[in-house]
């Protein structure tokens, strides 16, 4: 391939842009440290293919020329290697200046740039031309820079390349014959006027040279040189020959200064800009911000990933090649110019780069054009700190099952022994998402201190999609009481979505449970002169918190009680106790103790110790208790609800309008989280809602705006401006962004295997886009209720409407279809309306007593699962209890019963009252009390009243 000097018309970057896929995602940001990228790393190559030799920088040459030699060869295998370079370009090593105009031409001709000698060809240039067959080398400057000697050595290579020497009487002219050999108008960042860039031409104004280089090559802009106060003639005649309409001064005033500039303007020259700076650092900062985001759509692709260190000239010039095109696979790695020490306006870039790009965890790439002498490893590991936002992941060592009794399977359940047969098993709980990678965790847990058996190792999503934060891991080998479980330091990474972080170290101890040493208890209770019906028979209660060994129906023998009569009562004796089968490890069970008459109040039962052992062997110890007599029109004594704990969270999908239809549908889930005011129930109420702004503009910067209305449980997220390479992942990140929603909801990719990041968003197309909450949150809670006295049977969907009454009436709403609603169904409610599901415990303790042989109770327990929370009973909500009620039917607003007439057939009021008679003659009533005592009470929220 050769070049020509005369110029064509002017290229059309419009059209040279829409060949390429669009993409700045490297946008920087005022921030701080904090702010950076998730993690960053050194880019490091494997130079020997052996694992116990560190690796290596891949550009690190032994002096300038092997650096400029090891670019070029990553650049021809990036083209394809042996026979793919056609064209070279061979500056001086040692006077440098002519190197660094050539980057544009460079660009246009896609060719590398090496380094040789001035007064002789280095033996690696050599090689280089003969290994990729060269057909035409350029050499840069005249005779004083690049000897003839050296275009003789050239020439005289076997592959006999065509050897053209480009250069003028001085920098600036060859500067300017270099850009003449560009046969085509360039263009500055997407303008239509033909244009150049403009450098300081002095040796100690090189570095500034160097910042520009890489852009310079992609957009294959001439590189002008000129003198700090004015324009040599060699430049100006270029800038008049050519119709430069556009130059672009890299640099501030103490570079080229506004002298330069008026002198630009009065040649012809449209528009003169400037990169700003006071140093090449911050021009080099300058411009990468540009390539991310102003020049982005004529630069192409720019690396998300990726940025570079460089010293100064050669190695910034030679690198031009390989960091405008092959290092990260076609896309532009943004140079940094450094010095013997990381300079602030890196530092400072460095450390407001994203921590997320796309939805993934940024881990920032940085490569070092050169070796130690060009950047050095403090410079190297000062760069690397200030990148990087997260240091090692923390993980702590659980049990995989609820071990301590909480309620919750969580870090704080210790790991407990476990017998091989059983399949072992534990839990990691890291801090942030994780891959379940077997082959390294078998490298990092021990038991012990000795490489543990790892079988199975599964990831679960308790973070939210696509948010690994907990691995299940399972053994091959038993675990004993006091081994010691570790997960070692390493280099492995375990850390998703580009998350390059390591594990710190964390250990947990085997403990065995508690002994368990506690006695079962017994509780005693017998109610004499009961109505209509009288007790003639005491009930045990008997439990025990680790739970009883199995026994059967009726096993207990009447030797396991003793009466002791009450005075100048008679006839009394224990007859056979009646109780149900017992399982191995229930809690409670309850005994009936017939004593062969009605209960008088006095008389007194005693249970004789050691007759129930629990699993432990433990027995339970003696206890007596008298019976006592019923009390008449038994009044509510308290009303206790639980925390709320929710269940089920609700869920949210991206519409299907915002990514193009339905084959992009449910592309990011969203999440309400299970502690927040969007929790549980709460989330059902909530809408997300997508708009586009009546003032959108595709041409500028992606502006989207997301605000949380928490009293109106409304996200709103708005797309103000936005260009068509906006991603979901850019939407992803705009909403983890938002601290008030980050509070409330986890926001992910639904699929994480399919690469959502990158799907278009459809921001034309958006128009109060509405999403409705899936209604999956659920919220669960538990009332109980007291009684003063010891009650026969409960009315119990009676007493609920009431309770549910109170939190209807606060909320305006009607206890009804709409609201909330139980229905009679046997003793108690059933799921009616708003999707209220009603449960009585009856397990730990019967509440709905229609069975005498139930035993009388004091505490009436409801367990709620709802959809619902706008009129959930709350802490002080006002309980107004009637007389006198049946419970029938759903009621609305403030309840009002009428007068039950005597003869009803039921229980009257919410309790069957047992009472002595009015007369106090001791005589018992013939009939019922026709109703309970009415009274009010509020609800309290206590600790003591557990959820479900």
């Amino acid at each position: 391939m050769s070049l020509y000097s005369k110029r064509r018309g002017r290229r059309s970057l419009a059209a040279i842009a829409a060949a390429m896929l669009m993409a700045s995602v490297l946008a920087v940001v005022a921030g701080s440290p904090a702010q950076a990228a998730n993690t960053a790393s050194e880019v490091l190559v494997d130079h020997d293919s052996n694992a116990a030799t560190a690796s290596v920088r891949e550009f690190a040459g032994q002096d300038r020329y092997d650096t400029a030699l090891r670019l070029a060869k990553n650049f021809a295998t990036s083209k394809g290697g042996l026979g793919a370079v056609p064209m070279l370009f061979v500056s001086s090593g040692e006077t440098l200046v002519d190197s660094i105009s050539v980057a544009g031409l460079a660009g246009y001709s896609d060719a590398p740039i090496v380094l040789t000698p001035s007064g002789m060809l280095h033996g690696g240039v050599a090689d280089f031309v003969e290994d990729y067959g060269v057909e035409t080398v350029y050499v840069l400057g005249g005779a004083a820079a690049v000897s003839d000697s050296v275009v003789t050595a050239l020439e005289g290579l076997n592959a006999e390349p065509e050897v053209m020497r480009i250069s003028g009487d001085d920098r600036y002219a060859t500067a300017a014959a270099i850009a003449s050999k560009i046969d085509s108008e360039a263009s500055w960042c997407g303008s239509s006027a033909a244009g150049a860039v403009l450098i300081n031409g002095a040796t100690d104004m090189m570095p500034y040279g160097v910042a520009v280089q890489t852009i310079a090559y992609r957009l294959q802009m001439p590189v002008l040189m000129t003198e700090a106060d004015m324009v040599p003639m060699a430049t100006s005649d270029f800038i008049t020959d050519n119709d430069i309409e556009h130059i672009q001064i890299i640099g501030g005033t103490g570079t080229v200064s506004a002298d330069v500039a008026s002198e630009l303007t009065s040649l012809g020259v449209d528009t003169v800009e400037r990169i700003d700076g006071d140093s090449a650092s911050a021009v080099s900062v300058a411009l990468a911000e540009l390539a991310a985001d102003g020049c982005s759509a004529a630069l192409g692709l720019v690396s998300a990933d990726h940025v570079a260190l460089v010293r100064g000239n050669p190695d910034g010039v030679v690198g031009a090649p390989v960091l405008a095109s092959s290092l990260g696979s076609g896309y532009l790695v943004p140079p940094l110019v450094v010095g013997d020490s990381l300079p602030a306006s890196v530092r400072d870039y460095l450390a407001a780069t994203p921590k997320t790009v796309g939805g993934n965890n940024l881990d920032l790439r940085i490569v070092a054009i050169g070796g130690n002498a060009a950047v050095s490893e403090s410079t190297m590991m000062a760069a690397l700190d200030a990148a990087a936002s997260s240091g090692a992941l923390t993980v702590a060592i659980g049990a995989a099952s609820d071990t301590n009794g909480d309620g919750a399977t969580n870090a704080s359940d210790p790991v407990r022994p476990q017998d091989l047969a059983a399949s072992p098993k534990f839990t990691l709980y890291f801090s942030d998402g994780v891959s379940a990678d077997l082959a390294k965790l078998q490298d990092v847990i021990e038991v012990n201190g000795v490489p543990a058996v790892v079988s199975v190792a599964t990831s679960s999503t308790s973070g939210g999609a696509c948010d690994n934060r907990r691995i299940d891991v399972t053994l091959g080998q038993s675990l004993r009481a006091g081994d010691e479980i570790s997960l070692v330091s390493s280099s492995h990474k375990f850390g998703i979505k580009e998350d390059q972080r390591t594990v710190a170290s964390a250990s947990a101890t085997v403990t065995a449970p508690p002994a368990d040493r506690a006695r079962p208890t017994a509780s005693v209770l017998g109610i004499a002169q009961a109505s209509p019906t009288a007790f003639s028979a005491f009930t045990v209660m008997f439990a025990d918190a680790g739970g009883f060994a199995a026994m059967e129906a009726n096993a207990l023998q009447t030797s396991a009680f003793a009466l002791a009569q009450a005075a100048g009562a008679s006839g009394g004796a224990v007859a056979s106790p009646v109780h149900g089968a017992v399982t191995a490890g229930a809690t409670s069970f309850s005994v009936t103790v017939p004593i062969g008459r009605e209960l008088v109040a006095g008389d007194r039962l005693i249970v004789n110790p050691g007759v129930v052992k629990d699993l432990a062997g433990n027995t339970n110890a003696g206890t007596s208790r008298s019976a006592f007599n019923a009390q008449p029109s038994p009044a509510v004594q308290t009303v206790y609800m639980s925390a709320l704990k929710h269940s089920a969270q609700a869920k949210w999908t991206v519409p299907p309008a915002l990514v193009g239809g339905a084959a992009s549908d449910h592309a990011i889930l969203i999440t309400a989280k299970g502690d927040g005011d969007a929790a549980g129930a709460a989330g059902n109420g909530w809408t997300m809602v997508f708009d586009r702004a009546s003032t959108y503009s595709a041409a500028k910067p992606l502006d989207i705006d997301v605000r949380v209305d928490t009293r109106g449980q409304r996200v709103t997220v708005r797309f103000n401006n936005g260009p068509d390479t906006a991603t979901l992942g850019d939407l992803l990140a705009a909403l983890k962004a938002n601290s008030d929603f980050d509070a409330r909801f986890n926001a992910g990719f639904e699929d994480c295997a399919t690469g959502e990041a990158t799907t278009r968003l459809g921001l034309l197309e958006v128009r109060d886009q509405v999403v409705n909450a899936n209604g999956d949150g659920r919220t669960q809670f538990a009332i109980e209720v007291r009684f003063n006295a010891q009650v026969r049977s409960v009315v119990s969907d009676g007493l609920l409407i009431d309770i549910l009454a109170a939190a209807a009436s606060r909320a305006g709403t009607d206890n009804s279809e709409s609201g909330i609603r139980a229905t009679a169904s046997g003793g108690g409610g059933t799921a009616a309306g708003g999707g209220l599901t009603v449960a009585d415990d009856l397990s730990v303790d019967p509440t709905v007593l229609t069975d005498p042989l139930g035993g009388p109770r004091q505490l009436v327990r409801y367990e709620f699962e709802t959809a619902l929370v706008k009129n959930l009973p709350m802490s002080r909500d006002l309980v107004q209890i009637d007389a006198g009620h049946t419970g029938a039917g759903a009621i609305t607003g403030p309840p009002s019963y009428p007068a039950i007439p005597p003869t009803a057939a039921i229980a009257l009021g919410y309790a069957l009252d047992a009472p002595t008679g009015d007369d106090n003659s001791g005589a018992q009533d013939t009939t019922d009390e026709d109703k309970n005592a009415g009274n009010q009470r509020r609800i309290t929220v206590t600790s003591n009243v557990k959820t479900p």
